[in-house]
């Protein structure tokens, strides 16, 4: 994500830098998309950590069922085998 921003960040002072020079200076309408889409790229960017983070926090919940599931399914062979070999 950090690449992407870099890019966004780099055409838009491209764009700004062109805007200057052949226009003679960007307009105020110009100035004002260029900070609402830095802002939009930076809310981009805030969110695409948010989701990461929540991958991060799924993974670690995956993990964990799945040694319960791994606990509980031990378990149950044992209990299995305990009834198995009280029954004979």
């Amino acid at each position: 994500m950090k690449k992407f921003r870099n890019i966004v960040l780099a055409g838009l002072a491209g764009l700004s830098l062109l805007l200057a020079a052949c226009a003679g200076g960007p307009s105020e309408e110009q100035l004002q998309k260029l900070i609402e889409t830095r802002q939009a790229a930076e809310a981009a960017e805030e969110q695409c950590q948010e989701l990461q983070q929540q991958v991060q926090d799924l993974q670690a919940e995956l993990e964990q069922k799945q040694q319960e599931l791994a606990r509980a399914k031990a378990e149950r062979s044992r209990v299995e085998r305990t009834v198995s070999e009280g029954g004979q």
